[in-house]
């Protein structure tokens, strides 16, 4: 399913062929419609579907474009809507009068398919960047605010109590303050890897996972210990494309979460195969833990702009970061698993295609 197949755009245009010609432009590109004849029509169905984009027409019978502007602008849950007009009135003070009212583009009839698209794309990376700054925001205040004000009150107790604390609490003061700055440290690095990840270009190379999870698992170290993990991991690795800083970053963070909520002393087996049509190579930590129900299953690997309306305990900011690693080395992300059974944490990455020898046409020397 393409991303274009979940985004709604709304078309308010009187003239029926220009209104069909933008549907057929945009549902052949994978996105679905909603059509409306006049202002009112498309004001009414604005509000009642809340569409990803609205397109819409300047000489409109009913409200015209300026007047659903105004009212876009003056609805709170329309507002942040990307308005793109298309129109033949395209003079100096009707665009300035529309750009003041909150249009995000304007594009001339008669016009082209490739016009269109390139708004459309514009916007929606525009929508995309704002989500995640706001979600950023959210989980710099929340996330960060706890281990930050128990280090706080940690070094509070002790700056109290440095004369008469006995040795052994002012241990414990100690080691709970360095969790919490271990916890703060942890979230900065993620937050850096989701910035990273989103900014940076990588080119694919075929992976080698033995020194790979390797080195994951060398990074886990005091982690697994601290929880007396079991790893069973296979001799052989099947082979997948991708960047090998961010697959060590999927299995630190798959690794981590099978260690703490795997159950105690939890046995992590690891394992990979290549799926059967030879194009995807699918890779996977299996925890020997409660299990997960829908509900939980359904609340893993959401993006990171849901992150601050929903929060999958102990996992929302890690997985939205490997389903965006995932996802941008051109593979998907998945979890298998039922109360009592366990869980398995997957992903898939494009597979490494193995080189064929031909026979030079040439004869050697």
């Amino acid at each position: 399913m393409s991303p274009q197949s979940s985004v709604t755009i709304l078309v308010i245009e009187d003239d029926e062929s220009v209104r069909q010609s933008l549907a057929d432009i945009l549902e052949l590109n994978g996105f679905k419609t909603l059509l409306a004849s006049d202002g009112t029509q498309g004001l009414a169905l604005a509000r009642r579907e809340l569409p990803a984009i609205i397109i819409t027409d300047l000489g409109l019978p009913g409200l015209n474009g300026f007047e659903l502007l105004q009212a876009f602008r003056c609805d709170e849950t329309l507002r942040t809507i990307p308005v793109i007009v298309i129109s033949a009135k395209v003079d100096r003070a009707a665009t300035r009068q529309g750009m003041e009212l909150g249009a995000a583009d304007f594009i001339t009839k008669p016009f082209s398919e490739e016009e269109v698209l390139h708004s459309i794309t514009a916007r929606l990376e525009k929508s995309a960047l704002l989500d995640e700054l706001d979600a950023f925001a959210h989980t710099v205040a929340h996330d960060l605010k706890n281990p930050l004000s128990t280090l706080l009150g940690r070094l509070e107790l002790l700056g109290l109590q440095l004369e008469s604390a006995d040795k052994e609490h002012t241990r414990f003061q100690l080691n709970e303050a360095i969790r919490s700055s271990r916890r703060f440290s942890n979230i900065i690095d993620e937050l850096l890897t989701l910035s990273g990840v989103r900014r940076q270009h990588v080119v694919s190379q075929p992976l080698d996972l033995q020194v790979i999870v390797a080195e994951a698992i060398d990074r886990l170290e005091s982690i697994l210990k601290q929880h007396g993990a079991r790893i069973a991991k296979p001799e052989r690795w099947p082979v997948a494309v991708g960047h090998a800083p961010w697959v060590i970053e999927i299995f630190v963070n798959y690794l981590s979460n099978a260690a703490k909520y795997g159950g105690p002393s939890p046995l992590i087996t690891l394992g990979g195969e290549i799926a059967p049509d030879g194009r995807t190579a699918r890779f996977w930590v299996q925890d020997s833990g409660p299990g997960l129900d829908d509900d939980a299953k359904s609340r893993m690997f959401i993006p990171f702009t849901k992150i601050s309306s929903v929060q999958a305990k102990g996992h929302g900011l890690g997985l939205s970061i490997v389903r965006r690693i995932v996802e941008k080395l051109g593979g998907t992300v998945g979890v298998t698993s039922s109360p009592g059974t366990g869980a398995r944490f997957w992903f898939e990455l494009p597979a490494a295609v193995p080189r064929v020898q031909t026979r030079s046409p040439f004869p050697s020397a």
